[in-house]
This record gives C-alpha cells, structure tokens and sequence, in this order.
C-alpha cells in the first residue's frame, strides 16, 4: 500500500484504524438477492474474490453526510479515468454500510415504513416531513443528494462494479431499535427478518465490518474513512 496521501494508511494504519471501529458488519451474500449467514452457514468470499481490479479500494462509511461518499466513489473511478487512463474493468471498490449509513442498504418500503429519515434526522424539501425513501440509492432531480450531481446514487455505481457490503450487526441493533419504539408491531428478530429480506438488490449483507475489511486488506484493498 503506498504512503503519502492523506485518505489512505500503510499496513500498519490500517489495522489500526479497523481496530478503533469496534463495531460489526455482516458479510457473504452471494450476487443479487442479498442471503443472511447464520452461525451455523459458513461465510462466503465469493463476492470479495470476484473483484478482480487492480486498483482496489474500501471506503469505511459511518456517517451518511449527505451522501458525500456517492461523490468520493465516482470521483475515483473518474479520476483513474481521466488522469490515468485506466478503464472500470481495472477498478474495484467497496463500500461498508454500517452505524448511521445502515438504512442506505434498504429498500424505499422499509424507509416507509420503520421512519428510518426521521431517525436519520433527514428532511424530503419537497414535502417538509422526514425522508420515507432512499434517495441515496436512487435519487430523484432536485435531490440533494452527493451534491445533486447528476448520475451520482447507489444504483449507477452498482453499475460500475461497486460493491456495498451492508452490516448484519448494524442490522440487528437497528432492529432492536425499532422494534422497541414500537415501530413494525414485530420483534426484534421479525424487524431484523424484514430489514434483511428487504435489502437493496445487489447489496451484500457480511457478518462483521472488522471481519470484512480484513479481509479486503487481505486481498489489496486500500482503505478510507469517507
């Protein structure tokens, strides 16, 4: 891993900075319909070892920020592009949803439907009220979403290769959470059930976030806190 640039960290900083995480992601789902790891499924890389680019980078996502990684992950790719010639082919990227970016993985209906825009203190401008949608995934014109720059949501770089690699652990707090309020008349286990199974298509729900960007070190991947 090169050093030198202020976003990334050599071996040493990398492991550092996974370790101060302390907290959980899920991991190993296989393409499309994301599929849930119980203790008693060994986890998959699958999803990790078909990334073959070779220019590979994990962006560590704790805070939506109004969807500024979206920016940050097309920048790169341009970037490669543009300044260096490199096509998408050449390019991996991961990025890992957990803590408040975990509603960013979910579809519209459970936005709805467990008020996730409130709890993230977002505001539709169009109507005043808390989001009931994920803009983040795909936005609509006017949204102010990664800048409003166009082409610019989770659907268009899933296009492009990238992988968003949802936490299971953050799933299952977050269930906790909200069947507590009240929210989804269910459980914990029957809100965690219906977060896992609504899940953005392509999106892969891993076990543990410390686990995973191991891993993805592992395999070459530079990290960033983005």
């Amino acid at each position: 891993m090169r050093k030198g640039t202020p976003h990334t960290t050599d071996r040493r900083g990398f492991v550092g900075a996974v370790a101060a995480l302390g907290v959980g992601v899920a991991l190993g789902a296989e393409t499309g319909a994301p599929r849930l790891l119980g203790a008693q499924q060994p986890a998959s890389d699958a999803w990790l070892d078909r990334l073959k680019g070779k220019h590979r980078q994990l962006f560590d996502v704790p805070e939506p920020e109004g969807g500024t990684v979206l920016r940050h992950v097309r920048n790169y790719f341009e970037a490669w592009r543009n300044a260096f010639g490199v096509g998408e082919s050449d390019v991996s990227v991961v990025v890992a949803l957990y803590a408040r970016t975990t509603p960013l993985g979910l579809q519209d209906a459970m936005w709805e439907k467990y008020r996730l825009g409130a709890a993230l203190s977002s505001t539709d401008p169009t109507t005043n009220a808390p989001l009931i949608r994920n803009w983040f995934a795909h936005p609509k014109p006017g949204d102010p979403v990664a800048d409003g720059e166009p082409e610019t949501s989770m659907e268009t770089l899933q296009r492009r290769g990238v992988v968003f690699a949802l936490c299971n652990n953050a799933l299952t707090r977050w269930a906790a959470r909200l069947a507590k309020s009240g929210l989804g008349g269910g459980t914990a286990a029957d809100v965690h059930a219906d977060l896992v199974a609504h899940a953005l298509p392509g999106v892969v729900i891993v076990p543990d976030v410390l686990v995973a960007m191991t891993k993805a070190h592992e395999r070459g991947f530079a990290y960033v806190r983005s």
